[in-house]
């Protein structure tokens, strides 16, 4: 029977799954420790040839301990945490599993955003700290969101705070506006535009769904904070790499912006990228700890299309896997 590694984190998220995947198939999927040097060291002793990774950055050892035609797959979309030219200098197939977290993400979003508006994440503590601080809040319904990255997931959340929510919701992305004009009913999007200053300008909620590239790489920073109405709050649900948290830790001391929700953050688990420019000490933020996906049915779905995602590569060839994403 043929070993694939799993990161033990992606193991526990979806056990049931795994150990069913284990008695249906003649492979079988074994939890690792995800640290590189060790992870390295099992792959060439046990000839290894694929590793379901989470969200633990690989640089160096794991592409040369993997055998040619070797499989990275992510127990996810996002893939910044993998070295895709030193991947296919190796000769290694990365590939990811789009589509099966869009809901889990959006909807997450959208618990932040009202959670915010209505100081649950603060309510809560303090009624239970046997205080009583009735807050006041804000409505959604009207209120204008800025989604700054229109794929499948800004899509989702749109139709979900357009329909649901009753917000007026402008996609941001840099596609031309015919590719969204036949979805405008469907999800209910205000308006879309590429014209991202003008957005953020009108904005009370700017949602990063961004993917981590260069030109991305914290691009929101001081002067996006300054393009901001300072009675906004920035949503981030995609990758912390697209913050820059020291800016956005001043932004909000100063009151440039109103507040933060974030789930991902550069460093993970959070620490802050400066000793004195702690998010966590901050009154006007909401943080969870990267569980935008973390759901049982996105957990299942992720770890079925990461193991199938290996299976069809080394049964059928990498033609016929549509996931991979370094080719």
């Amino acid at each position: 029977m043929s070993i694939i590694y799993v990161s033990n984190i992606s193991f526990d998220k979806a056990r049931s799954t795994f150990e069913r995947l284990n008695a249906e198939t003649k492979y079988s999927f074994v939890p690792v420790n995800e640290e590189e040097e060790s992870l390295a060291a099992q792959i060439k002793e046990n000839d290894v040839k694929a590793f379901i990774a989470d969200i633990y950055p690989y640089t160096g050892s794991l592409y040369t301990a993997l055998p040619e035609g070797g499989i990275i797959a992510r127990y996810g979309v996002g893939h910044d945490s993998i070295d895709k030219e030193l991947a296919t200098q190796n000769g290694l197939y990365v590939a990811n599993t789009p589509g099966v977290l869009d809901n889990a993400v959006a909807e997450h979003a959208c618990w932040m955003i009202g959670s915010f508006a209505r100081h649950l994440h603060t309510a809560h503590s303090s009624t239970v700290a046997k205080k009583w601080e009735p807050l006041p809040g804000v409505e959604l319904r009207g209120r204008k969101v800025a989604i700054l990255g229109f794929g499948r997931i800004g899509q989702s959340l749109c139709q979900k705070l357009s329909f649901g929510f009753g917000m007026e919701v402008t996609g941001v992305d840099i596609q031309p506006e015919e590719k969204y004009t036949s979805l405008k009913s469907s999800i209910g999007f205000r308006k879309y535009t590429t014209d991202r200053d003008a957005a953020l300008a009108e904005a009370d909620y700017v949602v990063l769904l961004m993917a981590v590239v260069p030109a991305t790489k914290h691009i929101a920073n001081a002067d996006m904070f300054a393009k901001m109405k300072n009675s906004a709050v920035l949503v981030n649900s995609a990758r912390g790499a697209l913050v820059d948290e020291i800016a956005l830790h001043q932004a909000l001391t100063n009151g440039d912006i109103a507040g933060a929700c974030l789930d991902v953050f550069e460093q993970e688990p959070y620490q802050p990228q400066a000793t004195d420019k702690d998010l966590r000490l901050l009154p006007n933020v909401l943080l969870t700890p990267h569980v935008g996906s973390n759901t049982a049915e996105s957990n299942a779905a992720m770890a079925s299309t990461a193991a199938q995602n290996i299976i069809t590569i080394l049964e059928q060839g990498a033609d016929a896997c549509p996931n991979i994403v370094n080719r």
